[in-house]
């Protein structure tokens, strides 16, 4: 008479193998959530700033409240993940001056992407803790 059905041991195999499987997983499946999350911040800052340029050569200033762009306010977003945030850093006839900041906390951690003009274009993502979070 045979017995039909996995052993204990069987089963505790396929169990720890899923376990590995999942450690592997889940850090790369955590990162790829950060880097979509931190595309939307990208796209909205983009528009941000490109609506700011539009902004100053019509104004000839730049304006620190988002919502007076041509453009629709990312800060009016229902479940919106950053918050957008323009700093004003001075103009003269020919150059402007400015930050363009999307800030967003989650699980104890600080993300932020920014633009910076001034004459210099650069732009991060960084996690405040520095503690191997994700960077691009």
């Amino acid at each position: 008479m045979f017995k039909k059905g996995f052993t204990l041991l069987e089963v505790l195999i396929v169990v720890i193998i899923i376990g590995i499987l999942v450690a592997i997983a889940l850090p790369q499946y955590t990162t790829t959530l950060e880097k979509g999350k931190s595309a939307e911040a990208a796209t909205n800052v983009g528009s941000i700033r490109s609506a700011l340029d539009r902004y100053w050569y019509q104004n000839g200033a730049i304006t620190t409240t988002i919502s007076n762009l041509d453009i629709d306010d990312p800060n009016n977003i229902t479940n919106k993940l950053y918050t957008y945030t323009v700093t004003d850093g001075g103009t003269t006839a020919t150059t402007r001056i400015y930050t363009v900041t999307a800030t967003r906390t989650a699980g104890g951690n600080t993300y932020t992407v920014s633009w910076q003009q001034d004459s210099n274009v650069s732009g991060k993502l960084l996690r405040s803790s520095n503690l191997g979070g994700p960077t691009s």
